[in-house]
């Protein structure tokens, strides 16, 4: 029996996981192949939707289900989080102590947004990277907020979904003018790059309608501390900035099974080939996602496109099949800039990102997309993604070419391509 062990059911471990158990139908039946989910909860939240809960009030059931109602027919879910990887025994052992063996393994075990890690960003922030519920506390903050300075600020990097950050500020923008009070709110926005966008082409269509709607924008700002009695934001190049209600995109780093397992670098992302997304040194063991130490945007997409190489390899290698597959490195994320419109900002590992006009059309495509987010996780919208986002994927012995930009696709953060 071939035994396929996916760690983290997030995003990119539930759709793996759907794609094997489709692929492997045969085998699954006939008992001579498995593939288990190793994931720790039974809730499976649409992270995009947070941004909407935040500046929006959307209501946070809206954007989870149950992981066991997304699940195809073959995958054994076991709703016991990783503790240990031993890639020597070719095993995952579970908190509650299980030992799982495995023939191929995919690492799908997320980042993790950690406030902690800047003395002061705990007590002194509100974010929308740890969950719905902490969503949902900025809304109720801004529906008391009257007036003052609410600042914006990237506070580490490489974080999930790059251009959260810069559609936060759009979004605050516009929900303060439909209160009627945007001329009593001083919006800022701190940023550790050299400009209010790290790709320069997008960071041109940004800045200019920063400027328009008044968001003023401090850039090389390395958030040092946070002072939540005196309400001020420290910077390593030693900028002070006040604040009334900071909103603030934490550190993120690699998950906890990654470092106590001692397979990830200091940031405890896996070291992971950019191509065909095996884990450097190790056969049979991918990483995808937001886990991999991949210069390219963490995010959903990057994990959705992953993970169609790395099962269509999977399964090549089980059938003895010479026909392997490489990423190119596509990314795809839309930020909202208020009044119905947006921007994708989209790259491959040869093309960067281009400069754009926003459009009502991309802005309900990103809505569209997030209708169709949980039947998309089951693998059966593949040709939609395919025609949507081109060829994302090549011939492991023919590398890509450089390509013409498409007209949509994502952002790159920290030491991202994008």
């Amino acid at each position: 029996m071939q035994r396929v062990v996916v760690v983290g059911s997030g995003d990119g471990g539930t759709f793996t996981a759907n794609l094997l158990a489709s692929e492997l139908h045969d085998e699954i039946r006939g008992g001579l192949a498995s593939v288990q989910l190793v994931g720790e909860h039974l809730k499976h939240p649409f992270q995009p939707g947070n941004l909407d809960i935040a500046f929006k009030g959307a209501n946070p059931e809206k954007y989870v289900k149950d992981e066991t109602e997304l699940l195809r027919e073959g995958v054994d879910f076991i709703q016991d989080p990783a503790a240990k990887i031993d890639f020597g025994a070719k095993s995952v052992t579970t908190k509650s102590g299980k030992a799982l063996g495995y023939d191929f393994l995919v690492i799908a075990t997320g980042a993790v947004a950690d406030p902690s890690k800047v003395p002061g960003l705990a007590e002194g922030s509100m974010n929308f990277h740890t969950g719905g519920k902490d969503s949902q506390l900025i809304w109720e903050a801004l529906q008391k907020f009257e007036g003052g300075t609410v600042v914006v600020a990237i506070a580490g990097t490489p974080h999930k979904c790059p251009p959260s950050p810069d559609e936060a500020a759009f979004m605050l923008d516009e929900f303060f003018r439909k209160r009627g009070i945007r001329e009593k709110v001083k919006i800022r926005f701190l940023t550790p790059y050299p400009r209010p966008y790290p790709a320069e082409k997008i960071s041109k269509v940004v800045e200019p309608m920063f400027q328009d709607k008044g968001i003023e924008v401090s850039t090389f700002f390395n958030v040092d501390m946070v002072d939540p009695k005196e309400h001020k934001i420290y910077s390593l190049e030693g900028e002070t900035s006040d604040y009334d209600l900071l909103i603030a995109v934490p550190p993120h780093h690699g998950a906890e099974v990654i470092i106590d397992s001692g397979i990830g670098d200091q940031d405890g992302y896996v070291p992971t080939d950019r191509g065909t997304m095996q884990v450097v040194g190790q056969e049979g063991v991918y990483c995808i996602g937001d886990a991999t130490n991949i210069p390219v945007s963490k995010s959903g997409v990057v994990a959705h496109l992953q993970s169609v190489v790395v099962a269509h390899n999977i399964v090549a290698k089980i059938e003895k099949s010479q026909d392997l597959l490489e990423y190119n490195g596509r990314i795809n994320c839309p930020m909202e800039v208020g009044q119905h419109r947006a921007i994708f900002v989209s790259a491959t590992y040869t093309s960067p990102p281009t400069d754009q006009a926003p459009s009502m059309v991309k802005y309900y495509m990103k809505r569209t997309f997030a209708m169709i987010y949980w039947q998309a996780l089951n693998g059966s919208l593949e040709w939609i993604f395919d025609m949507f986002f081109g060829k994302t994927r090549f011939p492991l012995s023919k590398p890509p070419e450089p390509e013409k930009q498409v007209v949509m696709v994502n952002t790159a953060g920290g030491k991202a391509n994008a």
